[in-house]
């Protein structure tokens, strides 16, 4: 009895100590024994990790869509934090691609991210038609571990990756294309139709979805729609002035209800001035909306509540810019995903980015290093490539969208299909 009761105070002895590790750390104790993986992978020690480091965020990157500037390139990445202690960011550890060691890195091309997890598309030798072929595939770099996806049924369009997630773990994902129809806009009972192809980690197959918006969707590849919760968020141009107005987002829950074909669309705020400069991210949980105008910063929150009239919120006071020492317009980029105190702009005086602390109004110009290390972990500006993102969308119609890459904080396996 003495025997078992001293084993029961080592192991959890050695639980505790385990527990206050990193991931990086803790996924080579996993390959120790037997007893230790079943240990590392039990609910009790996800739930105590977690526990400890509460206070600590996980590793991120904002990722540039599509192909700008280049197939994979990161605007900011944190990493080095205590959940999980990467010795680089998250850009660094997809290329070179496992799979793939002699391709060359201009094959691979960023599509979108989903809690922790990525979906990139590897493009091969040219076909007869002098199209590339291409594979994609879903999973995590830092671990390692990818899951190809089956060819779609239809020509489509690489629109989204959403995740299923469920005690604070990934349990499931669905790529969404969105199908070609060329410039045919499908009606049905005075609804747009936008017809999507999904695929789905649970079953391993392929689905046709026909969904119903009052506003049409023209979805194009060109940028990342902003992703929270199993939702696509998808920017789009109004009808009377596509070229000149706010636009709008079209948004569908793909884990919700089966029999659920209606999308939610959602007026974005109308700008008042040609110089206006805005973005939209999420943080906290919410989707936000960043607008600059006139050296005043000001911050939206997106109201889930589809009953309220009103769809934006303001979370906050706006800021003169002034008071803070920036003359002239700075570009809203995107949030601390975790911290909805921190924003993160381009400032045209300085060419640089710039981090703020919107409780205490306090602003920092990165201006000369690309690296830096604070008490939470490091970080890493992509300045140049930054700055030709922000020049490209100077025109008022554009809204920066970048895509955020976020490492959940805690290590789960990539969900696979049955077969």
């Amino acid at each position: 009895m003495e025997i078992t009761r001293g084993r029961a105070v080592v192991e959890a002895t050695v639980v505790e100590i385990i527990a206050r590790l990193p991931l990086r750390s803790i996924a080579r104790f996993k390959s120790v024994c037997k007893q230790w993986r079943s240990l590392i992978e039990s609910s009790y020690f996800r739930c105590l990790f977690v526990s400890l480091h509460r206070n600590s965020s996980s590793s991120w990157s904002l990722m540039f869509g599509a192909d700008y500037p280049h197939p994979i390139t990161e605007a900011i990445g944190f990493h080095g934090c205590d959940t999980w202690d990467l010795p680089k960011s998250l850009g660094s550890y997809i290329i070179p691609f496992r799979l793939y060691p002699n391709l060359p890195t201009s094959r691979y091309f960023y599509v979108a991210s989903s809690n922790g997890l990525i979906w990139i598309n590897a493009f091969f030798n040219r076909t007869e038609n002098l199209a590339y072929s291409y594979k994609s595939f879903v999973g995590n770099p830092v671990l390692q571990q990818w899951v190809e996806i089956p060819p779609p049924p239809e020509q489509s369009v690489a629109t989204g990756l959403v995740t299923r997630v469920e005690n604070g773990v990934v349990s499931g994902f669905k790529v969404v294309r969105t199908v070609d129809t060329g410039r045919k806009m499908e009606r049905f009972m005075g609804m747009y139709v936008w017809r999507v192809c999904v695929y789905s980690s649970e079953t391993g197959l392929w689905s046709f979805k026909r969904l119903l918006s009052s506003h049409p969707v023209k979805y194009t590849g060109s940028y990342p729609p902003v992703n929270l919760n199993g939702t696509l968020y998808l920017r789009e141009r109004g009808l009377d002035h596509p070229t000149d107005e706010a636009g709008f987002l079209v948004a569908h829950d793909f884990y919700g209800p089966e029999d659920d074909d209606q999308c939610r669309v959602i007026p974005l705020l109308v700008p008042d001035n040609k110089h206006v400069r805005r973005c939209l991210t999420t943080s906290g949980g919410d989707v936000i909306y960043i607008e600059t105008l006139h050296r005043r910063l000001k911050i939206w929150r997106l109201n889930n509540n589809f009953e309220s009239g009103e769809c934006w919120q303001l979370s906050r006071e706006e800021i003169d810019m002034a008071s803070v020492g920036f003359d002239v317009d700075c570009f809203p980029m995107a949030m601390n995903p975790f911290d909805t105190d921190i924003v993160y702009l381009w400032s045209q005086q300085h060419e640089c980015l710039v981090s703020g602390d919107l409780r205490k109004q306090e602003f920092i110009v990165h201006q000369e290093s690309e690296n830096w290390s604070d008490s939470g972990g490091s970080w890493r500006i992509n300045t140049y490539n930054s700055k030709g993102y922000v020049e490209d969308n100077r025109n008022v119609t554009r809204v920066i969208m970048l895509s955020q890459f976020v490492l959940q904080r805690w290590m789960d396996s990539v969900p696979r299909p049955p077969n």
